[in-house]
């Protein structure tokens, strides 16, 4: 009988995690062969392909399968990032970094204490923790060389000024509107009379403002929002924090203008706008302790990328390409 691989072995206990799937979900391709080789690791076409079924169930579990071209990118992405992991065990590996045992040993009694009264554990504990502490150990590897090439020095002013300066959109203010409510309150299941009648009474409640009832002491008789009590503030509001038909009407408004009636998801709303912030850009100094974390991150990050990098142009590094667009029956 065939020995099962390390990547099979895997692939089956993070099918309890993930979701169970019949084996007769996974690729039909003939998977016996070299699929890409990084310096004298070797990953084989058996490998990628349980990494790629791994994936593809995590990223298209909610919706439409990809088509073809798709899946062929998704494809080499995957191979990407399994390219650069190999590279980054041996640079840990390289530099003498040591996994955090304990860590590992919690993360496999935790698997252990969720999947071990399962019957695939019980059949195939042994192996399973044997797969496990191998992937957690890589994983410790690499977590830890991540994190001390990410440990630069803190950036000087002139460093975090010129983050500031280089990007603006990272410490501007939205545009804001300061908008007040009134709700008529309706259950989303309601009737089309229910409705009706609320857009009714909406009419009403505009009549009585344009006769020029105080929309605040309407607010506070009628509304069912939270923002009943404060005569209808609702506060300063950016984009997107209200309905698609809510920012519509909003939008439309001049300063002191009242909408009509508008359905949203709770009822039907009548809005006011009582001011309009524009964004504007926060000075340095009052951003000075953000921006120079961001600007921390953002050099950790090219460090990180400056290594990998590195690593490719420095190692030999092939694939099989021609293997790579085959597009298994499962992704169809």
């Amino acid at each position: 009988m065939k020995r099962k691989s390390l990547a099979f072995v895997f692939a089956a206990v993070t099918t309890l995690v993930v979701v169970a799937l019949p084996s007769e979900s996974l690729p039909a391709a003939d998977m016996d062969g070299v699929f890409a080789t990084v310096g004298t690791h070797e990953i084989s076409r058996e490998e990628f392909e349980q990494q790629v079924y791994q994936e593809a169930r995590q990223t298209y579990y909610h919706g439409k399968a990809p088509g073809a071209e798709e899946f062929i990118e998704f494809r080499r992405r995957v191979a990407d990032r399994m390219i650069d992991r190999q590279l980054l065990l041996a640079e840990a590996r390289r530099r003498n970094i040591r996994a955090d045992q304990e860590a590992i040993d919690s993360r496999l009694a935790s698997y252990e204490s969720r999947y071990g009264q399962t019957e695939r554990w019980k059949t195939e504990g042994a192996e399973m923790v044997a797969a496990l502490r191998a992937k957690f150990e890589e994983d410790g590897l690499v977590s830890a060389l991540e994190a001390d090439v990410r440990q630069v020095p803190v950036p000087d002013r002139s460093e975090v000024r010129a983050f500031y300066d280089g990007n603006p959109d990272l410490f501007t203010e939205p545009a804001r509107n300061r908008v007040s409510l009134i709700l008529l309150g309706v259950p989303p299941s309601a009737s089309s009379q229910v409705w009706a009648a609320a857009r009714e009474e909406a009419q009403r409640i505009l009549g009585q403002l344009g006769d020029g009832a105080s929309f605040e002491e309407l607010a506070g008789l009628h509304s069912s929002d939270p923002s009943a009590p404060r005569g209808g503030d609702m506060g300063y509001l950016h984009s997107g924090m209200l309905g698609e038909n809510a920012e519509a009407a909003i939008n439309e408004l001049e300063l002191g203008g009242v909408s009509g009636p508008v359905q949203v998801l709770e009822g039907i709303a009548i809005f006011k706008l009582t001011e309009r912030k524009p964004a504007a850009l926060r000075s340095f100094d009052e951003v000075h302790d953000r921006a120079a974390e961001l600007a921390r991150r953002h050099q950790g990050d090219m460090a990180w990328d400056s290594l990998i990098a590195r690593l490719r142009s420095e190692a030999k590094i092939s694939v099989d390409d021609e293997y790579l667009v085959r597009v298994p029956a499962y992704a169809q």
